[in-house]
């Protein structure tokens, strides 16, 4: 077998050139004159090759030692290259790419960046915030790295991780009938109820068109829940959102739940491509979502 090349000699063969002194040279890359010497020695004797002509005068390439320099300034300037390249690799911010439904992207997620932050990940995500059919269409299409649902429907041909729990609840304005019922509404009185719901696709409407044993009477579609909370004040129809992300309305009676029977209970969901390997800010991020939602992230 061929001994292995030494990059620190050719360094200094290539100083050598330069410098035209072995003593020079040695200054240039860093080393003693005594080490430079007997580096150069042991490669002469571990390749059978004089490199280097001594004299009174000073030491110079051998008609040899020219050419060994020849290739190892292209060696060397492609090892440069790739150790810049890898410094640069190392040290850039990850660009993480996330589609999250919305009552994750607007009221978990954030935090749950913020968290990451803390523990040491430099990580700069791109959000979009679509429905939970979306994020997986768009996972499947590797045009995201990692997705956040919350359906009861998880895609089987995705990878997936169940971060938490999340309960959908219906909501009206405080002058409503219902929001004064102590008992249930009952599944007649649901029936027959229009509703604001998010659009088609949203894991919160999916939850509820699960629940209900009919056909739901829609007042109004929203995208957000802004829109949604305008349309229940506005009159159009009972509210059916995530609990999650009209906590504070309900806490200031700027909204009322309505009692019922249905389960509307859902988790939330991680996914990602199967053959997609996740990188270390993705798979700590959702240990961290879980950890947030007191969830085990081994689990």
């Amino acid at each position: 077998m061929a001994p292995d090349v030494d990059i620190e000699t050719l360094r200094l063969l290539v100083a050598l050139e330069r410098c035209s002194s072995i003593g020079a040279a040695a200054r240039y890359v860093g080393v003693s004159q005594p080490a430079a010497s007997a580096r150069l020695r042991e490669f002469e004797a571990r390749w059978r090759l004089g490199v280097v002509e001594r004299s009174a005068r000073g030491s110079t390439l051998t008609e040899e030692g020219h050419a060994v320099v020849s290739w190892a300034r292209r060696v060397l300037d492609e090892i440069d290259v790739m150790r810049a390249s890898m410094i640069a690799l190392a040290s850039q911010t990850d660009e993480l790419k996330i589609a999250a439904s919305l009552t994750i992207a607007e009221f978990l997620l954030p935090r749950w960046i913020g968290e990451l932050r803390t523990i040491g990940f430099d990580v700069h995500p791109q959000l979009r915030v679509v429905n939970s059919v979306t994020v997986a269409s768009l996972v499947r299409a590797h045009e995201v790295d990692l997705g956040f649902i919350e359906s009861t429907d998880t895609p089987d041909d995705l990878a997936a991780q169940v971060i938490g729990r999340d309960r959908v609840t219906l909501v009206v304005p405080p002058q409503h009938p219902w929001a004064q019922r102590s008992t249930a509404v009952s599944p007649q009185e649901l029936a027959a109820a229009d509703y604001v719901l998010r659009e088609r696709g949203s894991g919160t409407r999916r939850t509820f068109e699960a629940s209900m044993p009919g056909d739901v009477g829609v007042s109004m579609e929203a995208t957000s829940t802004t829109a949604l909370v305008g349309g229940v004040h506005a009159g159009l129809g009972i509210g059916v959102v995530s609990r999650t992300a009209v906590a504070y309305d309900l806490e200031i009676g700027r909204l009322v739940e309505v009692p019922h029977g249905l389960d509307l209970r859902r988790p939330l969901t991680a996914v990602w491509h199967p053959q997609r390997r996740l990188s270390a800010s993705a798979t700590e991020l959702i240990a961290v979502a879980a950890r947030a939602m007191g969830r085990d992230p081994r689990s």
